[in-house]
């Protein structure tokens, strides 16, 4: 399988059950004819025991039922807990905000609040990343975190800019839509090239955020690159990397269904697709609020 950007599916543990399912796939199934001929076949002088019985002196061996196969329909029951987590820690922060701002409160604490949940959610992120198998818990934990993070600074975007948040949700839906088409069409399909250069991307991306929120804070806002015209392009940018990571995220959850990967492996799945929607959500905000500035 091809090197996902995402860094969920770029784990070992997904490439491990993609391999486990490929490497069962290998051998065929036997017919229930040949099972017939296997257990009719007896060596001289020794008597084969029937379906049910065991031989003298051998012990009952412990029966394992199959393990049940990941579906796509897995993927998105899990991604509707995970939106779901999202919805509800988002209205928890955005109406904090709102009751705050309407008192007169001191916003302070509560963004505090907010920066805190978002290293709580990554750190947690990066904990159900290198398990081998992704907590059912911990994804909620997370949804609800980032709900949190994003409900409190979504409330204050809408507060400077009416009706921003519901351009970003529709925004965010449509470029889901429209990765979600190119993949079912089959008609783009990334290379590993591909995918190497924009993992590279990615990272540098986040890297270039980090330094440049550091520096803004450092200079009270006097050096920041996303802002104008160039906050802009760095914002169109950002969004097209989540959208190339959502399609590779297409394209690994059908290669993890074909080559077999467990039920449970749907929580990993799920996991990665909400990474890429809150990247492009948050990218979505900025330069929606960016494209306000310009044309008032």
């Amino acid at each position: 399988m091809a090197r996902s950007s995402n860094p969920v599916f770029n784990s070992e543990a997904f490439k491990q059950q993609v391999k486990a399912g490929r490497a069962a796939n290998a051998f065929p199934t036997p017919s229930a004819q040949s099972l017939e001929s296997m257990y009719s076949t007896q060596a001289p002088g020794y008597a084969t025991p029937g379906y049910g019985q065991q031989a003298p002196g051998q012990q009952q061996q412990p029966y394992d039922a199959p393990q049940e196969r990941m579906t796509v329909a897995d993927v998105l029951n899990k991604m509707i807990i995970m939106v779901a987590g999202l919805l509800v820690g988002g209205a928890i922060g955005w109406f904090s905000l709102v009751r705050m701002a309407s008192s007169g409160a001191a916003l302070g604490p509560l963004i505090g609040l907010a920066v805190g949940a978002s290293i709580a959610a990554l750190v947690i992120g990066i904990v159900n990343q290198v398990k081998r198998v992704t907590s059912p818990a911990l994804s909620i934990v997370y949804a609800l975190l980032e709900g949190f993070l994003l409900g409190v600074f979504s409330s204050l975007f809408e507060l400077i800019y009416p009706g921003i948040v519901i351009q970003a949700v529709l925004g965010t839906g449509i470029v889901f839509l429209v990765c979600l088409g190119l993949n079912r069409s089959g008609k783009f399909r990334t290379t590993p090239k591909m995918r190497r250069v924009m993992s590279i991307a990615g990272f540098a991306f986040v890297g270039f955020a980090l330094v440049n929120w550091i520096l803004a804070m450092v200079t009270g806002g006097a050096f920041n690159l996303r802002t104008g015209w160039i906050g802009l392009l760095v914002g169109v940018i950002g969004i097209c990397i989540g959208a190339f990571y959502l399609v590779t995220d297409f394209e690994d959850i059908e290669a993890a269904t074909k080559g077999g990967a467990p039920k449970n492996f749907a929580w990993r799945c799920a996991f990665g697709l909400t990474l890429s929607l809150v990247w492009i959500y948050v990218e979505m905000l900025r330069v929606l609020a960016i494209i306000r500035e310009l044309t008032n």
